[in-house]
């Protein structure tokens, strides 16, 4: 598959303006945050030490809306840390150089903000998760509104992200079936990436068992995640029917045929249980050899040994013919 390019959905006038970009020095209180920039911006120290020892090395980009306000594309933290400086009262950051892009339209916009951030900062696991969800969102909005996406959606977004398409799905797993309570523990960072997806894996009961063991102080991880998956694993083996083989004499094998043989008495070496099915494979004494015959029948009841004079170790079984 070809690379993803956004240009591939914009308009040739689209791609003049950007091309065409201009630079303008604009008052900082003239520029809007965007309303859909969820990256945290709240330690600025270091790039405000930064930006006031060396000046401001990466434009603002802004855009220009419908009723002419400019909307922060891309340099958030960068903003902030210049508004802090100018708060001081440093005058030399009173205006901010930005990269002016003419697009009006959203879904663009919002695109650049994301792949921006994903550029310009080191983003948290939970953050680039998030971050999957809204791409694909916001490709869903482009294709709906009539743009070609070459490819699928999901690797479009790992190449937008610059991880693997497998990445991409364990991030959707996450976003998708991990519990509200685990999805925050993911968000604060008190689980890993692999531990989260993991656990969005089992099922909701599960999760809320695991939430409950993480409120009493039980650490989150990829083995607890792990075992939990084991222990439903080991149940739905002991509940789910098992199938059993049996050996039988002519005569009785026939009798069961006919449906004239309804019970089987044996050494319960096997787990036996209701529900299961057993397997009779006819067997002749005097050849000593199967016969290929065989029928499969049902238990439909059970008594194990060690009550109603039945010998421990042994099991009474009624059966239903199957086929």
């Amino acid at each position: 598959m070809s690379k993803f390019n956004l240009s591939q959905l914009m308009n040739t006038e689209s791609k003049k303006q950007i091309v065409a970009f201009k630079i303008e020095h604009i008052p900082l209180d003239n520029i809007l945050p965007s309303p859909k920039n969820n990256y945290s911006v709240d330690d600025v120290s270091e790039l405000k030490s930064s930006i006031e020892l060396l000046g401001l090395q990466q434009n603002l980009v802004v855009r220009i809306k419908d009723d002419g306000a400019y909307e922060l594309i891309s340099g958030h933290r960068r903003l902030k840390a210049m508004q802090e400086l100018r708060n001081e009262g440093n005058k030399d950051f009173e205006k901010a150089p930005c990269k002016i892009v003419k697009s009006t339209d959203d879904i663009q916009a919002e695109l650049q903000l994301i792949l921006a951030n994903s550029t310009t900062r080191v983003l948290t696991d939970a953050e680039k998760t998030k971050q999957a969800a809204r791409l694909h969102e916001l490709l869903q909005e482009l294709q709906n509104s009539g743009n070609q996406l070459k490819g699928r959606k999901r690797e479009i977004v790992a190449q937008l992200m610059g991880v693997s398409p497998s990445q991409v799905q364990r991030m959707d797993s996450i976003n998708k079936k991990l519990a509200p309570e685990l999805k925050e523990a993911f968000s604060e960072g008190e689980i890993n990436i692999t531990a989260a997806y993991e656990m969005s894996r089992l099922p909701e009961e599960t999760q809320k068992e695991v939430a409950q063991e993480y409120r009493e102080g039980k650490p989150l991880t990829p083995s607890l995640a792990k075992e939990k998956r084991q222990e439903i694993i080991e149940s739905e083996q002991k509940e789910k029917p098992m199938t059993h083989e049996l050996d039988s004499y002519p005569e009785q094998f026939e009798a069961i045929v006919q449906g004239l043989k309804t019970f089987m008495c044996g050494f319960n070496n096997q787990s036996f249980r209701v529900g299961d099915k057993l397997k009779i494979n006819e067997f002749n004494p005097e050849t000593i050899l199967y016969t290929g015959r065989f029928v499969e029948v049902r238990i439909i009841y059970l008594q194990e040994g060690g009550a109603n004079d039945i010998p421990v170790d042994y099991v009474i079984m009624s059966i239903k013919k199957i086929r």
